[in-house]
């Protein structure tokens, strides 16, 4: 229930993960910034699960291991991806419920179309699915990230969200420049912009001469829209883009109510034969 936080009969629960894995230096500092406002659970992926999306294992057991952060905090890792790590707690691994998700701080942006690779967004949505509100927080990429001005605003947005509440489906995608407190130019609520991709199919040789592929290529670019995530980020404004779990595309809906989906009432094509399907064999 959403209230101003001196009005928490209790500290609020948080659950602290990411996609990066349990050793990433921005998962740490996201769960230092919470700290302070509630009881902080780490639970991360193992290793590194950037763009595994809403990836879940069903076919193999997860194993967990308690691990220890450079801080000396406890954390706990799974062998899974950061969706498999979300789930696990709302299970019942940590024997607790949780009032708010934070995922992140990740490894570079996740801006526009990126939503629906990441890994980071996909551990909040699968909060969101549990009911619990939530958001992902990631930081431009650069060789030696500063988490300062990401860990604020990842305090900022958890304060917000329990404090004002976000509706059933709902959770907040914030995107940070890669800028010291004195640089940024303030924050911008934002709708998705449109990222622009530049992959490229790398072919290789193994020693036994045969091939084997990477997806390669030079980090996606964006149309700098006024009003979108990546308008802001370019312009060293932090973006807080709201996004909603239901992917109905309301236009499109109304236009397909107008086409014919009547079965019975569509010809075959000219010269078609009809589909036969084979019989179960008994047993």
């Amino acid at each position: 229930m959403a209230r101003p936080l001196a009005e928490w009969p209790t500290r609020p629960r948080i659950l602290v993960t990411n996609d990066d894995g349990v050793e990433s230096r921005g998962l740490l500092a996201l769960a230092q910034a919470l700290r302070p406002i509630g009881d902080v659970y780490v639970v991360a992926p193992d290793t590194n699960q950037s763009a595994v999306g809403r990836q879940k294992t069903l076919m193999r057991p997860l194993r967990v291991r308690e691990r220890t952060l450079a801080d000396g905090s406890a954390a706990w890792s799974v062998d899974g991806s950061p969706t498999d790590a979300v789930s696990l707690a709302f299970l019942g691994f940590f024997d607790v419920g949780f009032d708010l998700v934070a995922s992140g701080i990740n490894y570079g942006a996740n801006l526009g179309d990126d939503v629906t690779y990441s890994g980071t967004v996909s551990a909040a949505m699968e909060a969101v699915i549990n009911d619990c509100p939530a958001f992902a927080i990631s930081q431009e990429y650069y060789e030696h990230p500063d988490f300062t001005l990401a860990g604020r605003m990842a305090r900022l947005t958890a304060v917000n969200i329990l404090e004002n509440g976000l509706a059933p489906g709902e959770l907040i995608n914030i995107n940070v420049p890669d800028l010291r407190l004195s640089e940024y130019h303030g924050i911008e609520v934002t709708r998705m912009g449109k990222r622009i991709y530049q992959d490229q199919l790398i072919e290789r040789l193994d020693p036994r001469g045969i091939p084997y592929y990477w997806i390669g290529g030079p980090p996606p670019s964006g149309l700098a829209k006024p009003g979108t995530d990546f308008d802001a980020v370019v312009n060293h404004r932090i973006a807080v883009t709201p996004i909603q779990l239901d992917l109905t595309a309301r236009r499109l809906l109304t236009r397909l109510k107008s086409w014919p989906w009547d079965l019975d009432a569509s010809p075959d094509p000219p010269g078609s034969a009809p589909v036969e399907v084979p019989a179960e064999e008994p047993g």
